[in-house]
């Protein structure tokens, strides 16, 4: 299986240019990434997983709709696949759905036989989109049967999608609105601007008409992707009230929509109210807007695209699933803040109100490139042992200070400088706090990372390393976006611990590569808080190439106690630590952490009750999980992964 792309084509190579994408080696291959056809994974995740499935089509004008299918029945068989890279759909089309309209195109002899979807679950943000064509069709009423061939196959992040847990409904499609083909001075209705208005979610279809001359390396295709927020985040001009602006959020950075649209203007977004089944389809003349263009139309924002509506359908009742009862919906941690238009500000709209933001008060330095940074909250924060924060750094990089220290500023073009770190300090026992600190590394080219480090170099640089123990005087601030994780310290009631010695002590195996250390580290000074031993048998196992940075931080976890009689601590080191942290009763072990680890606990790892935390760099990750599996430890129910991956 090899990448169906020759590079990038004209579109994609001029938003590249215009994000600063092309001086970045590490991007230039991305396209790489997509393959030719359908991978085996990809096949059972699209014939198994999927509820309902997003399509991009074109009708007989060549404008691209989104139409989404569903199956006749309740079960997820409305999808198949009985050969290498064709999938076999099965749909029952609603009344109103665009997808008749290429039916009708294709009656007219007019049909384009391009196709891209987008394979979404949305109770595990897992989603797989694809491009191709449609190689057969069949019309029996209301079902539609088709062949689909893949020439484009891409996995993609999960980071804005909103999780929910959907149940089949009943629906009955009612075509409220339809103008497919909208005069000059028509406007979209109050009902369809409401429902844009409410929707957190949204699917975005392109398309890309090659010349001549371009067809034989870049062949014309359909793109189709998710895009998400928080409810409101695509807009509506109010001065025409038919362009719709959505914001570009930072992701992958293969930017195929973008590019698209550079290329072909044209564009089409479906909206879904979940909760009331009502669909709105919109398609249009699409641009894109980049640094002060774009901030001009939506302050603040760096990249967006405008669809100015030439056409849309609006249906009540037509989506055939509903929110399954009592299930709370969980919102995408790492979308920002809705942001206005400038037309929406002008009429004195009031933008939305900002979260809580975080003041660095201390930096405690461990090496040059590992340190901690504790920050005060403006307002009482609740967090889990091992849970993350995540932190909007835009104020720091506005900073007066950090602008001083830093004069040749990276580019922050399509970077919302949202970052998610592990809180390495525990809240109070059952309360909230306004303190928490996050030890990190820097990270090579990492711009936030970098810059909290280069702040450290200028103290040092002047002398003035007495301001790391208070730093509020340096008045740099992030917002507190949210709380997030469910990587947490197993949860016991203190009134009704058993004795250590009791077979009901579970066992908790924690390992951890590096600075993955920094779960634990939360977990171990919430533990220490209580009286009595917890209901656990914890074993630490840390591969650390500095081995004392790694007990220090331990010990400072355990406030520099004793080692508590739950507690055994294996690590793994080339280097022999040059202090001798007698109280935590360290097995040291030289070398790297190997197989033979886990083939002397298999007993404890086998157990059906044991539980694993896992937490390190992806290659350390995987070769522990492959040790794990080799001892028979293959319950991934009971492994745990600090992964944030997004």
């Amino acid at each position: 299986m090899t990448s169906s792309l020759n590079g990038w084509h004209r579109g994609e190579i001029l938003v590249r240019q215009r994000l600063g994408l092309d001086k970045i080696p590490s991007t230039a291959l991305l396209y790489s990434r997509i393959l030719n056809d359908w991978p085996e994974e990809h096949l059972t995740f699209h014939s198994t997983r999927l509820q309902f499935l997003p399509v991009c089509i074109l009708d007989s004008d060549r404008r691209p709709w989104v139409s989404i299918l569903a199956g006749t029945k309740e079960d997820l068989e409305y999808i198949q696949y009985r050969k290498q890279n064709t999938l076999t759909i099965k749909a029952k089309l609603w009344t109103g759905d665009p997808f008749f309209k290429y039916l009708e195109a294709s009656n007219l002899g007019k049909a384009c036989k391009l196709i891209a979807g987008l394979g979404i679950e949305v109770s595990t943000r897992r989603r797989n989109k694809f491009a191709g064509k449609i190689t057969q069709t069949e019309v029996s009423g209301d079902v539609v049967k088709l062949d689909l061939e893949a020439n484009e196959a891409l996995g993609n992040c999960p980071k804005y999608i909103t999780i929910r847990q959907l149940i089949s409904h009943p629906s009955s499609s009612v075509v409220e609105e339809d103008k497919s083909n909208l005069s000059k001075d028509d406007r979209l209705s109050d009902e369809a601007i409401s429902l844009i208005l409410n929707a957190d979610t949204v699917f975005l279809g392109t398309t890309y008409a090659a010349s001549l001359d371009e067809s034989l390396l870049f062949p014309s295709h359909l793109g189709l992707n998710h895009r998400g927020g928080r409810p409101g985040f695509i807009r509506v001009k109010p001065s025409d009230g038919r362009t719709l602006v959505l914001p570009d959020f930072p992701g992958n950075r293969n930017m195929t929509s973008l590019g698209n649209v550079e290329a072909t203007p044209l564009g089409s977004l479906t909206f879904l109210s979940f909760t009331s089944g009502d669909i709105l389809y919109v398609t249009g003349e699409a641009s894109n807007a980049y640094g002060a263009e774009a901030r001009a139309i939506m302050p603040f924002q760096n990249t967006l695209t405008q669809i100015y509506v030439t056409g849309y359908t609006l249906l009540r009742n037509a989506f055939p699933f509903r929110p399954s009862p009592g299930f709370v919906i969980q919102p995408s941690p790492y979308v920002p803040p809705v942001r206005l238009l400038t037309e929406e500000l002008a009429q004195g709209l009031s933008d939305q109100l900002q979260g809580p933001t975080a003041l660095l008060t201390r930096i405690v330095i461990h090496s040059a490139d590992i340190a901690t940074f504790e920050w005060e909250s403006s307002t009482p924060l609740r967090f889990d042992p091992g849970q993350a924060v995540i932190m909007d750094f835009k104020p720091f990089f506005q900073s007066p200070l950090y602008k001083l220290i830093v004069k040749d500023q990276p580019s922050l073009l399509n970077d919302e400088l949202i970052r998610t770190w592990t809180i390495s300090s525990a809240s109070p026992r059952k309360s909230d706090s306004r303190t928490f600190s996050i030890t990190m590394r820097e990270k090579s080219g990492g711009k936030v990372t970098s810059a909290l480090f280069d702040v450290v170099r200028k103290l040092a640089t002047d002398s003035k390393l007495d301001i790391l123990d208070n730093s509020r005087g340096l008045a740099l601030y992030g917002n507190i976006v949210g709380i997030n994780g469910d990587f947490i310290l197993p949860t016991f009631s203190p009134q009704s611990i058993p004795a250590l010695e009791s077979k009901k002590n579970k066992k908790l195996y924690w390992i951890a590569g590096g600075i993955g250390i920094t779960p634990f580290m939360a977990m171990l000074t919430a533990l220490s808080e209580f009286e009595s031993s917890p209901p656990f048998q914890i074993t630490l196992a840390i591969s650390s190439r500095e081995p004392d940075i790694s007990l220090s931080l331990l010990s400072s976890a355990l406030k520099g106690g004793i080692c508590p009689s739950y507690l055994s601590i294996h690590l793994f080191t080339h280097d022999a630590p040059k202090g001798t942290y007698l109280e935590l009763g360290i097995n040291v072990h030289r070398g790297r952490l190997d197989i033979s680890f886990f083939e002397e606990n298999k007993s404890d790892l086998e157990e059906e009750d044991t539980q694993i935390f896992l937490c390190g760099s992806n290659i350390f990750e995987k070769f522990v999980l492959d040790a794990l599996a080799t001892v028979g430890a293959t319950d991934l129910g009971r492994i745990h992964r600090d992964n944030f991956g997004y």
